[in-house]
This record gives C-alpha cells, sequence and structure tokens, in this order.
C-alpha cells in the first residue's frame, strides 16, 4: 500500500540531523509523504558547522545524541541563531524538555506520520521570512 503524497500549504525544505541512518530514512520518506522536501542529512553537529548547508534548508530535525555526542541541543541553538526553525526527534524527551526554549517542537520516537505532521506545521509557521 503506497501513501499519496499530500501538497502542504507551506512546503517545507526540512533537513535532519540524526546518525541513525534508518532513522534518517524514515524521515526522508515521511517528509516526502507529507508533501515536503526532504532537505538532506548529517550525522553530526560538527558536519553541520563545516558544511553549513542552512541556506538550504527552511526548518530542521534534531536528534539530541549524534555521532559526536549529546550535541543535538548545540545544534539547536547554533540553527535558531541561524532563523532556522528547529524541532527535536528524540527519545530522551526528558532531555529535550530541558531546552524546550530553543526548539518549537519534540516528536517522540518512534515516529508517527502524526507526530511529525503537527511538528512541520509548527516549524512552519516559525519559518523565517523569506529575504529580498
Amino acid at each position: 500500500m503506497s501513501v499519496e503524497p499530500r501538497t502542504p500549504a507551506a512546503r517545507l525544505r526540512v533537513f535532519c540531523l540524526e546518525d541513525n541512518p534508518l532513522i534518517a530514512f524514515h524521515l526522508e520518506q515521511m517528509i516526502e509523504d507529507l508533501g515536503h522536501v526532504f532537505a538532506g542529512s548529517l550525522d553530526s553537529f560538527v558536519d553541520l558547522q563545516s558544511e553549513s548547508p542552512v541556506d538550504d534548508m527552511d526548518c530542521a530535525l534534531v536528534d539530541i545524541d549524534l555521532a559526536d555526542g549529546p550535541s543535538g541541543p548545540s545544534a539547536v541553538e547554533w540553527l535558531t541563531a541561524k532563523g532556522v526553525p528547529c524541532a527535536f526527534v528524540t527519545g530522551q524527551e526528558a532531555m529535550a524538555a530541558r531546552f524546550a526554549d530553543t526548539a518549537v517542537a519534540v516528536v517522540a520516537k518512534p515516529i508517527t506520520e502524526a507526530a511529525l505532521a503537527a511538528a512541520l506545521s509548527l516549524l512552519a509557521a516559525a519559518k523565517r521570512p523569506p529575504t529580498a
């Protein structure tokens, strides 16, 4: 059974910061099924800083624990300072709650399409305005 793609009012370029390739692939499929664009993924905050794909994303989904340790909250702060709204995607909801002032939403693992869709709606509302 295939899921028919939906076209949301605000089509987002969604970036994933996730160190588990299976979860990143799962997120990619759900993002596209929801009618958004998968803008790529990296597995560490260090890689995010060095490759800096910020201009290619409208928002980001960020895990707490990445390939370089529990650097997800730092990545969210860094992205938010650059105008990219973020949501945590994590099994560590208590840890994510400690950083509730920086992330727009928290999606608990295991990820459901409904929870992801709700978070993407919040991220669309928080998206930075286009630059002239």
